[in-house]
């Protein structure tokens, strides 16, 4: 497989890199503004103006259908600016159930879609047995989802107003979270085939790998940077191979999860047989990969990147908050042992 990214891959991704850096550095993030901020109901009205709201949506219903590749390089960009706005569920996860049966499609489901590639609505998409729901305040609407983990049972959603949940601070503090609220919900069935469900949620979850990727090499970009300035005895401490090999090691671990995020979205997309397995490794590089990235940022600053002051510790935890929704390295990895084995 190539994994070279064609000229129209690399003009959306070199835009929603400059368009991110410029709308959301890393100072607005630190500010985990709520969604009743304009500032915030404007950057997202702004994203769906770039068309990334209707990345996956049919031609027929105003939306570019393009892939799952295309979509990670936007969840890549997003989280190297850690991004506190929940687009991958809105533009993924509800793009993909609609796109598996827009003409069934309840009224609440195509609602939300058409607000969404609109901008007027941003919704974060969670399970009903989740204890915690993220993105609490920083969206218009939570979905609620019954049946997301079992495929045999019927798959419904609920909508819950996000200022009937109490945000609070999180691990990471660019982001909050809520109590799962305690209300009387009004359900909505999805006719979403069984394959059609498991296809969506596979590719949300990829859409969380490619977020760690970018968390990963924003790091890796922020250690490197600080390496090649820092002099210690009159050397750049990026030339004593005690950081090198670091950096090296931090550098293999970003790109190899890159790659198979790469390779496991152009599975999910063609229907390829290993397609399960692509995403089991995605998975599982990319939260070793940022974890390793993140980690390594913070040593090769030394006694200032364990400061609150410094941005270090804002990549480490929002690796480590994607790789909790992702179940943890050792679930991945027993997930790709089961599948290697089977």
């Amino acid at each position: 497989m190539d994994f070279a990214l064609n000229e129209e891959q690399q003009m959306l991704q070199a835009s929603a890199r400059r368009f991110l850096a410029d709308h959301h550095p890393l100072a607005r993030a630190r500010r985990a503004l709520p969604w009743s901020d304009g500032a915030q109901q404007r950057l997202w009205k702004e994203m769906a103006a770039m068309g990334w709201m209707a990345l996956l949506l049919p031609e027929a219903h105003g939306g570019l259908e393009l892939g799952l590749t295309e979509a990670s390089l936007v969840a890549e960009e997003a989280g190297r600016q850690l991004l506190n706005l929940p687009w991958a569920s809105s533009a993924v996860l509800l793009a993909l159930w609609f796109k598996a049966a827009p003409h069934n499609a309840p009224p609440v489901l195509r609602d939300a879609v058409q607000a969404t590639k609109a901008g007027t609505r941003a919704l974060h998409c969670v399970a009903d047995t989740d204890a915690w729901w993220d993105h609490a305040g920083q969206c218009s609407d939570i979905v609620v989802m019954r049946g997301w983990h079992d495929g045999a049972a019927p798959l419904q959603i609920a909508l819950v107003d996000t200022a009937q949940v109490a945000a609070a601070p999180a691990l990471d503090p660019t982001l909050r979270q809520g109590a799962a609220a305690r209300m009387p919900l009004q359900w909505h069935t999805l006719d979403v085939p069984e394959r059609q469900r498991m296809h969506a949620r596979a590719a949300h979850r990829l859409m969380l790998a490619a977020e760690l990727v970018g968390v990963g090499q924003a790091a890796l970009d922020m250690a490197s940077a600080h390496a090649k300035e820092r002099v210690q005895f009159g050397k750049p401490i990026g030339s004593y191979q005690a950081l090198k090999h670091q950096l090296a090691n931090a550098w293999m671990g970003v790109d190899d999860a890159r790659l198979a995020v790469l390779y496991a979205t152009a599975a999910l997309d063609g229907g390829l047989p290993d397609a399960r397995f692509a995403c089991a490794v995605a998975e599982y590089t990319a939260i070793d990969g940022a974890l390793q990235s993140t980690r390594t940022a913070i040593q090769v600053h030394g006694g200032m990147g364990f400061t609150w002051e410094h941005d270090a510790h804002l990549f480490l935890k929002r690796a480590q908050h994607l790789a909790a929704r992702l179940g943890g390295a050792s679930r991945a990895l027993a997930q790709v042992e089961t599948l290697t084995l089977a």
